[in-house]
């Protein structure tokens, strides 16, 4: 399947329903953006799986910090 998106005000994008279904996304999932070869790859992913990753990539920081930092980056982007 491809499906062609407008990128919008703040650089934010809709998942088409179509694709969103396919993939059974739905409103508080979480998604893995990444760029591999020059393309943006995005990934469903279950929750407990990113917060395996998270702590792993950001060992001896704690959670409770590392939520606020990426809060206020996400807040700055707007």
């Amino acid at each position: 399947m491809r499906v062609v998106v407008r990128v919008l005000r703040k650089r934010q994008v809709t998942i088409p329903k179509e694709v969103a279904d396919l993939l059974d996304i739905r409103e508080g999932d979480y998604l893995v953006m990444r760029v591999e070869d020059g393309r943006l790859v995005v990934e469903k992913v279950d929750p407990l799986d990113m917060l395996r990753g998270f702590l792993a990539e950001r060992s001896g920081k704690g959670l409770a910090e590392e939520i606020d930092r990426e809060r206020r980056l996400s807040e700055r982007e707007l």
